[in-house]
């Protein structure tokens, strides 16, 4: 085990490393030793969790491991990531911890941590603490000489406290039009507290995958699989479909033709009816990663005169970028949306709000309003696998330094942070020859890796 952070937070396997049982209990140890307020009373940390078997495991470990170091642990239970920079803040907490592989399966699980302003870890930070959890004796002045240790607290109310974060956030100048929503919970961390809100606020909501069983979050549902809200929009003859991950972090919209709108297409509308209308923050640029279409960009540029800054995958990097250039927004293709006026990390529930608002302004549908720029022909080609050799990643290395033929086109090949899969993506304005370089690139990789 020579690595246990990757591009958002921990994540893997469930008991393997480096969230074996007992890692786990070091890692939180350390975090503890390290984010520790210097203050004489008890430092604070909020524990939150999705809906996956395995938090019964973690969270027990993780409060074992700050009560050990002295600290004051206070259990939300099961909601979305983004309510922990809240809870923190309102609770005055140093420490956040969300219990979560977010939109992987339940037969993984990881960690996302949080520091006193509320924003993800840094990684020179996330350095320190594997420096530490991977070497016996530094591990081992990890020690609280105090004989006092901390307590844990289950807090009744956060979901209501959550909620009221949320609705707080939409302009009371806008009336809201009722519309019929259908909700995909994923089957995760927003099962109950999504369908709430929108029915607290006059919608008529219909909720599909809300019925977490703890094994069947994410399992073709969700912001990673729309097939089931697609037809349940359609037969249902609803204004629109809300898609949210397993932590509620993502969101991926249905129109009310069945159609998906990725994050893309999201960010174009924001772009549109938020920064538009807020000229003081046209200067500052928009933050998206290095899969974001082309399409995107051009429109961003063109439209506006605002330029797209990409960074690497992950929203961790987004934030990072965002807080460089001091931008409104920013977000990810995969569905991460990051309005920064509102909220210090994605938020598929306010994401979904704020769409219903744009939409009961201009009374138009969800098909309409999102229709907005062509996006460029891109392929997408994901290559599980068991082990890779240096060797093969080298090999990869060399495919993305190599310049194409086609001016036009771009291609990215990269190794998952959160599971073991090759990603492929190319992009160009001729279908065909996207497809042909796509299929070419993965018959070499599949080929390197034996297959």
């Amino acid at each position: 085990m020579g690595k246990i952070f990757g591009t958002d937070g921990i994540r893997c396997l469930v008991n393997e490393e480096p969230l074996s049982a007992e890692t786990t209990l070091k890692i939180s140890k350390t975090v503890g030793y390290l984010l520790k307020s210097n203050q004489k009373k008890n430092s604070r940390v909020i524990i939150c969790k999705d809906t996956r078997l395995s938090g019964y495991l973690y969270e027990p470990l993780i409060t074992a491991g700050f009560i050990s170091m002295g600290m004051e642990v206070i259990l939300v239970g099961p909601l979305p990531t983004p309510a922990v920079p809240h809870l923190m803040n309102t609770l005055r907490a140093d420490i956040g911890v969300m219990i979560t592989a977010s939109h992987n399966t339940y037969e993984y699980n990881g960690l996302k941590f949080f520091n006193s302003d509320g924003y993800k870890i840094s990684s020179i930070l996330e350095k320190k603490i594997e420096n530490i959890v991977l070497n016996k004796k530094k591990y081992a002045k990890i020690i609280n000489s105090n004989s006092n240790t901390g307590k844990a607290i289950r807090l009744e109310d956060a979901s209501g406290r959550y909620s009221e974060f949320l609705k707080s956030k939409l302009d009371k100048k806008i009336k809201q039009k009722k519309l019929k929503i259908v909700l995909d919970c994923g089957n995760g961390a927003t099962y109950e507290i999504a369908p709430n809100i929108f029915w607290e606020l006059g919608h008529e909501v219909i909720s599909i995958n809300d019925k977490p069983n703890g094994k069947n979050i994410n399992y073709n549902c969700g912001a990673v699989n729309t097939n089931a809200l697609s037809k349940k929009v359609v037969d249902e003859r609803a204004d629109i479909g809300f898609a949210f991950d397993g932590d509620g972090d993502r969101l991926i919209i249905v129109d009310e033709k069945g159609n998906e709108i990725d994050g893309d297409k999201i960010i174009a509308l924001f772009a549109k009816h938020l920064i538009k209308f807020n000229k003081s923050k046209l200067k500052y640029p928009i933050v998206t990663t290095v899969m974001s279409n082309i399409g995107l960009e051009n429109y961003i540029l063109n439209k506006f005169k605002v330029n797209l800054k990409r960074s690497s995958v992950g929203d961790i990097n987004v934030i990072k970028e965002m807080q460089k250039y001091n931008s409104l927004l920013g977000g990810e293709q995969s569905g991460h949306i990051i309005l920064s006026d509102y909220s210090k990390t994605g938020d598929g529930i306010l994401a979904a709000l704020k769409v219903t608002e744009i939409i009961s302004k201009l009374k138009k549908s969800t098909s309409t309003i999102f229709n907005l720029y062509e996006n460029s022909p891109q392929i997408k080609i994901n290559i599980p696998y068991k082990k890779i050799s240096k060797n093969t990643i080298n090999f990869i290395k060399n495919i993305n330094k190599k310049k194409l033929k086609d001016k036009n086109m771009r291609l990215l090949i990269r190794l998952s942070g959160t599971e073991p899969i090759i990603r492929i993506l190319v992009e160009g304005n001729d279908l065909s020859k996207v497809n042909t370089t796509a299929k070419n690139i993965e018959k070499n990789i599949r080929t390197k890796l034996g297959k």
